[in-house]
C-alpha cells in the first residue's frame, strides 16, 4: 500500500524508454512492461545521430537522445530530475525552491570515486573549456534542473560525448564519456553545477539521513546482474535494503500467485 508521499512521487514519474536496443533488433511500438506511469517510446541514438558507431560504449548517448525527444512536453520553467534506470527514491524528494536558470544540482560523488575530471582526467574535457573551468564539479545523476537549462546544454552534452568517444581508446573513459560531456557542456554554456550530498551509492558511501535516492550500479549485495538470484539475508539493516527486501518479497509472492 502506497503512502501519500509515494503516491505523489508516482504521479510525477515519467519513463523514457528507447524502442530499439541494437540496429538489427526489433523496433517496439508499445511498451509491454506493466507500467502504470506516463512514458515515451523514443528512437535510439543510432537513429537520431549521423555517422556514429554501433557499440556498447555509445549506448549511454540514449540519455541525451531520449531527453531530446521529450523535453518539449514540459514547460521551460518546470524542474526535472534525470536519473539512471538503476536508481530509485527511498525517501521523499526534498523541496527544490531555490534553483535558478543556468544551474543544475548533481551528485558529485562520482568525481573522487572515478571521474577525476578536476585532476588527473581533466585533459579529457579541458579542450572544450571556454570559461576557465569555473562551472563544473564532476557531478552526475541525479541531475536536477529547469527544462530551459537542459535545452541550453543538450546539444553540447551530445556533441562532446560523441567527440570523446571518437578520440579516446581508454574503455573506462569511453564508458563515462557522457558524464565527462555533461561537465564540459555546463562549463562551455556557463551553467553552474551545484553539488548535493543526497545520493546513496553502496558500497561507495554510507547511508545518511539526507540521502533520498540511491544508485545501485555497483552494489554487490543487490547485484543487478544477478537479479532475481539475490540473497536478502546478506542485506544490511537500513532503509535502502529494507525497501529492496520488501520489493523482492512482493515479486516473489506475485510469481507464486501467478
Amino acid at each position: 500500500r502506497l503512502t501519500s508521499g509515494e503516491t505523489r512521487a508516482k504521479g510525477k514519474a515519467f519513463a523514457v524508454i528507447i524502442n530499439q536496443d541494437n540496429p538489427n533488433d526489433p523496433v517496439y511500438d508499445r511498451c509491454e512492461w506493466a507500467l502504470d506511469m506516463p512514458y515515451n517510446l523514443c528512437k535510439p541514438y543510432f537513429k537520431m545521430l549521423k555517422n556514429v558507431e554501433h557499440s556498447v560504449f555509445y549506448k549511454p548517448l540514449n540519455i541525451q537522445i531520449g531527453l531530446s525527444q521529450i523535453l518539449d512536453q514540459f514547460h521551460d520553467d518546470q524542474v526535472l530530475e534525470i536519473v539512471d534506470c538503476d536508481m530509485f527514491h527511498f525517501r521523499e524528494h526534498p523541496v527544490v525552491n531555490n534553483l535558478r536558470d543556468d544551474q543544475i544540482m548533481v551528485c558529485d560523488l562520482y568525481e573522487p570515486w572515478h571521474l577525476k575530471s578536476l585532476s588527473q582526467h581533466r585533459n579529457v574535457i579541458d579542450i572544450y573549456f571556454e570559461n576557465g573551468g569555473r562551472f563544473y564539479n564532476g557531478g552526475f545523476v541525479p541531475i536536477i534542473g529547469r527544462v530551459k537549462t537542459f535545452k541550453k546544454i543538450l546539444y553540447e552534452w551530445t556533441a562532446v560525448h560523441c567527440d570523446i568517444l571518437s578520440k579516446n581508446g581508454n574503455e573506462n573513459i569511453k564508458w563515462w564519456a557522457g558524464m565527462y560531456a555533461l561537465n564540459a557542456a555546463c562549463e562551455k554554456k556557463q551553467v553552474y553545477m551545484i553539488a548535493q550530498d543526497t545520493c546513496y551509492i553502496p558500497p561507495i558511501n554510507e547511508l545518511k539521513q539526507e540521502h533520498y535516492i540511491c544508485h545501485y550500479s555497483v552494489d554487490k549485495l543487490f547485484d543487478k546482474r544477478a537479479y532475481p538470484k539475490i540473497d536478502i539475508t546478506s542485506f544490511k539493516d537500513n532503509l535502502y535494503y529494507s525497501r529492496l527486501g520488501a520489493y523482492i518479497a512482493a515479486q516473489h509472492e506475485e510469481s507464486i500467485s501467478a
